[in-house]
């Protein structure tokens, strides 16, 4: 994600700056600089990250394909949204130089307010243009910024350009329904009859230290006799159960009890609960 941002950056000054090429850009800590005399350079520095407040943040869809037998579902994430704050700093022989070369950097980046699909790097394409937001004032206080660089204060453009991160997709065996063969004993020639249980409660139970997913936790519905016990996957379901408020109690042996409330409405609720260790 950070190079592709430092990417893209790069090749639009390029392209439309006096620079002659990419090289022309550092992106190594402002105090590295190199020396003068070397030629006009612009440093693009990274000195912030942060989940961005503007976009909401990552949740799931579940797909899943339905048929006489128990599959698979793929879970895709939406993104995460970062802000990431730059500084962009202008380095030549002269004062004059460094003004009108970041004059330049100035007015490109103006031009590619926010920055569009098209000039986009392929790593960070399919999420349209990406908000930038060029010269306000940046999420630290100046003068801790460069007090913390251990550089002395110069002109500079702040730059914060919100990111999303994407989450590859994850297989796990979710299930919507299960779907059970009975041998029927009616009619003249017998034959199958098939019959769907509504799974309305699902998810599964994983260790908070390791990611790891825990086997025979049990999970009970506070209030109710009903019980299972979490499977391959840490994987626990609950069938066709009255719409309302529940609260699932979760226990598994060397992990600290874990209660996690659930509404049954007419939608699938998943629940991926997360164990801390005694």
């Amino acid at each position: 994600m950070l190079i592709s941002v430092l990417q893209t950056l790069a090749e639009i000054l390029a392209g439309g700056t006096s620079l002659t090429s990419t090289e022309q850009i550092d992106f190594s800590h402002p105090g590295n600089r190199r020396e003068q005399g070397v030629g006009p350079t612009l440093n693009l520095y990274i000195y912030d990250i942060r989940e961005s407040k503007q976009y909401q943040q990552a949740g799931r869809q579940v797909e899943r394909n339905i048929t006489r037998h128990q599959q698979p579902g793929t879970v895709n994430w939406a993104p995460n949204w970062f802000d990431v704050s730059l500084l962009l700093t202008a380095w030549d022989r002269t004062t004059l130089g460094e003004h009108h070369f970041l004059s330049e950097a100035l007015t490109v980046l103006l031009r590619h307010q926010p920055l569009e699909e098209e000039f986009l790097v392929p790593e960070l394409r399919g999420y349209g243009s990406l908000p930038m937001m060029l010269g306000i004032q940046p999420p630290l206080e100046l003068g801790g910024i460069w007090s913390a660089l251990n550089v002395p204060l110069r002109l500079a453009l702040y730059l914060t350009i919100s990111v999303p991160l994407d989450r590859q997709p994850t297989i796990t065996p979710l299930v919507w329904e299960r779907i059970f063969d009975l041998q029927s004993t009616a009619g003249k020639y017998g034959g199958n009859q098939v019959m769907a249980r509504r799974v309305v409660i699902a998810g599964s139970v994983k260790s908070a230290t390791t990611n790891l997913s825990l086997l025979t936790a049990k999970v009970t519905l506070q209030g109710t006799t009903k019980f299972t016990e979490s499977k391959k996957e840490g994987l626990f379901f609950f069938e066709n159960l009255e719409r309302g408020n529940y609260v699932l109690n979760i226990n598994c042996p060397g992990y600290l009890p874990k209660n996690v409330n659930a509404l049954v409405d007419d939608s699938y609720i998943f629940r991926e609960i997360f164990l801390t260790p005694e």
